[in-house]
Order: structure tokens, then sequence, then C-alpha cells
């Protein structure tokens, strides 16, 4: 019987939007048309969108399918903006990434003894921050009118913020970098005010207030901001903390049907913004009892037999093994998960993708942790982080 499209499907493209796009942008990087920066995209200064859920859905598990619609329509004029700067930041990188050899392969690729063409990478870094300095000229994402547009800018600055960092030393250095970083920094300090005191209670602790933590952890980074940092670290524990045993999160059980894709939401700013803080913040890991990797193993166990979710929210999931696992964007986190834990689980199950990819992770993971290749052993790594 064909997997007909659900709620479920359709969270899944809310979360991970275009997708699509960004696995293609280690294919293209290699093509030899001449380059031309993307036309500037109009910034988002202001953003009001109402919530996506029925009104009578107390778990958030319910679509209201108009309001449903208004939320995409206000969001993907954003979203779209995110996939373009990584789709070039990745281009970008990949001029001087090592060649990535499949360890599967009965023969040696041959040596390519082309030189990476550096001039071409300086100006593709420059049409991205260009790009960007157009949206802080403008003080975009200013002004945020509503509680459900609170809650989704997070994790845009955070996508925002990985596209800049990849590219930020490989542009020419001048006024634009510290404009962008002073409005990233105005930004998620905005954000931060709001989960601290104006946040709903769940949300302070579930995978909207983890991707706030992803996006303080880059942003903070990029300025060296202990300040903002520590919050980072300090809302990854608030969520982590709250596992269970078995290591599911309550907040994202509480979604009833949902539960699962939610508990994949709120994973991978968790392992992330821990790999990008392990060299300030090395206790993450092991905090609340290593709740993170007990979070996981769980999570990874749930997506191969969804009833783990369906026997704590008594609710079947409206999740699909088969069709999910074609989805590798929302396990792309897998690959900063192995710069700090090499279980063999977690290399297998990361083995089973051609390619991680995420826009809002930065696009292609293996440009981003050069160490690490979905095909690439167990070896254990050092994480390298996308600040310079």
């Amino acid at each position: 019987m064909m997997f007909r499209l659900t709620q479920a499907a359709a969270i899944v493209a809310m979360l991970f939007p275009a997708q699509d796009a960004i696995a293609q942008t280690y294919r293209e990087a290699g093509d030899s048309k001449p380059f031309g920066c993307f036309d500037p995209v109009p910034p988002v200064t202001a953003l009001a969108i109402p919530s996506r859920y029925k009104d009578d859905s107390k778990n958030r598990s319910e679509f209201d399918a108009e309001a449903n619609a208004a939320v995409e329509a206000a969001l993907n004029p954003l979203d779209d903006f995110i996939n373009l700067l990584v789709k070039n930041a990745n281009a970008a990188l990949q001029i001087t990434a090592p060649r990535e050899v499949d360890p599967e392969a009965s023969t040696s690729p041959a040596i390519d003894e082309t030189q990476p063409d550096l001039a071409l990478q300086t100006q593709i870094a420059d049409c991205v921050v260009d790009r960007i300095h157009d949206w802080a000229a403008a003080d975009a994402l200013a002004d945020i009118k509503t509680q459900g547009a609170q809650l989704s800018v997070p994790s845009r600055i955070a996508g925002l913020a990985m596209a800049y960092a990849q590219v930020r030393g490989l542009a020419i250095q001048d006024t634009r970098q510290p404009a962008i970083e002073a409005w990233l920094t105005a930004r998620m300090q905005s954000s931060m005010a709001f989960f601290d005191n104006a946040a709903p209670p769940k949300s302070r602790q579930n995978n909207l207030r983890a991707w706030a933590a992803l996006a303080a952890a880059q942003v903070g980074l990029l300025q060296n901001d202990t300040a903002m940092t520590t919050w980072a670290a300090d809302s990854i524990k608030l969520v982590l903390c709250t596992a269970t045993s078995e290591g599911a999160l309550p907040n994202e059980m509480w979604r009833g049907k949902l539960a699962l894709h939610y508990q994949i939401h709120a994973v991978a700013p968790l392992v992330v913004a821990t790999a990008l803080l392990q060299p300030t913040h090395p206790d993450l890991v092991a905090s609340c009892d290593s709740a993170l990797l007990r979070v996981v193993h769980f999570t990874l166990k749930a997506v191969e037999d969804p009833k783990l979710v369906e026997a704590l929210t008594k609710k079947p999931q409206e999740f699909d093994p088969a069709t999910e696992m074609k989805r590798a964007f929302q396990f792309a986190w897998l690959a900063a998960l192995q710069t700090f834990a090499t279980e063999p689980e977690f290399t297998a199950f990361a083995a089973k993708f051609e390619v991680l990819s995420n826009s809002k992770l930065g696009g292609k993971q293996s440009l981003l942790w050069p160490e690490l290749d979905a095909k690439a052993n167990a070896a254990k790594p050092q994480p390298t982080p996308v600040t310079p």
C-alpha cells in the first residue's frame, strides 16, 4: 500500500524545508561555469505568524490547514534565503575541501593535481557575506510581532549564523563582518530574553529552546561572547535534564502522534550545539547522567521501532520508518555526534546515508566536520567547528 502524505510528512516538510537544494551543493561546486552571485533577497524586517495548530489541539498535534498555510507563506522567504546562503557557503568550502574517498571502492581514485581556485572561493564567500550584510543593514527580523514568530526565529538565526561562519574568514575583510556580527548578536539577545522571560513553559524546555541554544552557540562563538555561549550551554542542559531514564524527552512525547518527529527535531540542535561547544563546555556530554547519549540512543531505536514511543504516548505514531529514512536531512546531526561519541551504533546508522545535509545545520556536514563522512571509519576525530 502506498504511503500517503500525512500530517507527519507535513511536519517534516515544515521542520526541514527545501533540503534537496542543499544536498545538491557539493555536486555543483565543481561546475566550471563563471560565478555570479544570486540576486539580492528583500530582507524580512517584520514577522507575524499565528499558531499552526487548531485551537482545541491541546498537545499541538492537529494542524489548522489555513493557519499552517499562513505560517509557511510567512517563513518561506526566510527559509529560501537561508537555503541560498548555505548552498553558496558550501560551494566555497568545497573548493578547498579534501577529496572524499569511499573506503568501499575497489580502486583508488586518480590523483587530482588541479589547484583550487582561491579567487573563485573568495568571490563566492563575498557573495554570501554581501547578501547577509544586506539583511544586517536593514536590521532584518527586528520587528517580531507574535509569539509564533518569536518561537520560529531562533532556528533561522542558527541557519544564518552557520552559513556566515563558513565564509567569514574566506571573504575580503572589511566593515561588513562587524556589522553582520552586531546584527546577529542583537537578534540572538532578543531571542534569549524571550525564552528567559516570555516563552510558554513547555517551549522553555523543548526543541524550540534547543534551537535557540544552537543559534546562541554559533553566534556566541563568532563573537567570543562568553555570556552567550554559557546561555547556550545552560539551555542545552535545561532540555537534556528533562530526559527520562530511557532517553525520551517529555516535552516532545507530549506531542502525541507527532512525538517521534519532534524528538528527532530536538536532537539535531542538542547534538550540534554540544559539538560546537566542546572546546569551552566539555561537560555537556556527561551532564544529567549522560542524558544526551541516552536521548540519541532512544531516538535511533525509536526510528527503527516507533512502538517505543507509542508505549509512552499511548498514540500510534505518524511515522513510517522506511519513508523517513529516505529523508537524510533529519539525521544530519549524526556527523557532529561522531566528533564526541564514536559508538558503533552511531557510525552504523550514519553509514546508511549517502549525504548528511541540513540547511539549518550549515548544509553538507562533512564540509563542516571535515574528518567525517557518512562512509568514514570509526576512528575518533577532533571536532572542527565552523567558526574561525
